[in-house]
């Protein structure tokens, strides 16, 4: 109680008699991230997002079918799984899952080189 009748204390003023704490301001960091971290990292998210949906889009069914059973899931289906599936073997899987990532890479990297580019203002004449 005796603290609070002691009135204002400077926010640089050293914790504890003899200084070894910090100061009064150390503790008061946020450690949260600030809005426009967390806004610029939603919306690269958003970006992301959207750039795989449409990198998605270009692959047939049978390859989105094969990519997202092996690399959008937590537990990947077997390959032999998926041959079974399709009537192909382990090795033709494992080789449109390739061909279908880098369609997939490659897309994506497209879309993204469109959405961090700005676009021109208006011209002065």
């Amino acid at each position: 109680m005796n603290r609070w009748l002691r009135g204002d204390v400077a926010l640089n003023a050293s914790i504890g008699e003899d200084g070894n704490f910090g100061q009064w301001q150390d503790r008061l960091v946020d450690e949260h991230a600030d809005q426009e971290t967390i806004l610029a990292t939603s919306e690269e998210f958003g970006n992301r997002r959207r750039a795989l949906a449409s990198a998605l889009s270009t692959l047939s069914d049978r390859e989105r079918r094969i990519f997202e059973a092996r690399r959008l899931v937590e537990e990947p289906i077997a390959l032999k799984e998926l041959a079974d599936e399709f009537g192909v073997s382990r090795e033709r899987v494992r080789q449109i899952g390739l061909c279908a990532f880098e369609k997939v890479r490659k897309a994506v990297q497209q879309n993204m080189v469109g959405v961090t580019e700005t676009p021109a203002g208006p011209q002065a004449h």
